[in-house]
């Protein structure tokens, strides 16, 4: 007998939280699928924001290894190599720490171009000054965040003309994770008046 009513006061609270929900469901009117029409963008805003332009500042890429083509092009014997590698032969520098060891150069570089970045799923290969497409293509939520000003720096006016910058900006593309920092010093407590007679 107990069990039962044990089972009751458990049961019968739930029962009446379902009923208030379900109540207030009906009561504004909105059915499912009114209610992801409401949350879903429109195909004209889906269009207008893949049209949008943002405007970064390009930063030049180093003398020593622009063009890329200078190298990397057809008429040199430089065979494209997909296998991924740790120690690159010509870029030293470059130290590869982006998605573990499933990402190797030619994830992101056009082997075809490598003036370009990969293309994507349009077909028209990604200039560097274009590269947030690419990081976009991962990173979505991100990339999402960077365009409306959440994620990432951008100067300008909020309602007017803004400078973007992109990914590589901020981060490095072959080791994007930031690098541990030393922190400040707290600040230092401004003395009142009383504690500075006291100290006098």
């Amino acid at each position: 007998m107990k069990g039962t009513t044990r089972i009751q006061r458990l049961v019968l609270p739930v029962l009446i939280l379902g009923l208030i929900a379900l109540c207030l469901g009906l009561g504004t009117g909105l059915t499912l699928a009114q209610f992801q029409d409401r949350i879903q963008p429109s195909p004209e805003d889906v269009e207008r924001e893949s049209n949008q332009e943002f405007p970064v500042p390009l930063t030049p890429l180093p003398k020593t290894i622009t063009p890329c083509r200078a190298c990397h092009g057809p008429e040199k014997d430089f065979p494209v190599n997909f296998k991924r590698r740790e120690d690159l032969l010509v870029h030293k520098n470059v130290k590869l720490s982006h998605g573990g060891v499933r990402v190797w150069c030619l994830d992101c570089h056009s082997p075809d171009d490598r003036n370009y970045l990969l293309p994507l799923s349009d077909g028209k290969p990604i200039d560097f000054e274009h590269s947030y497409l690419l990081c976009g293509k991962c990173h979505g939520t991100k990339f999402r965040d960077w365009r409306n000003g959440i994620h990432g720096r951008r100067t300008g006016n909020w309602n007017g003309e803004k400078t973007y910058y992109r990914c590589v900006s901020c981060h490095d593309p072959h080791s994007p994770k930031f690098k541990p920092i030393e922190p400040m010093p707290p600040p230092r407590k401004p003395w009142t008046p009383k504690e500075t007679k006291a100290k006098h």
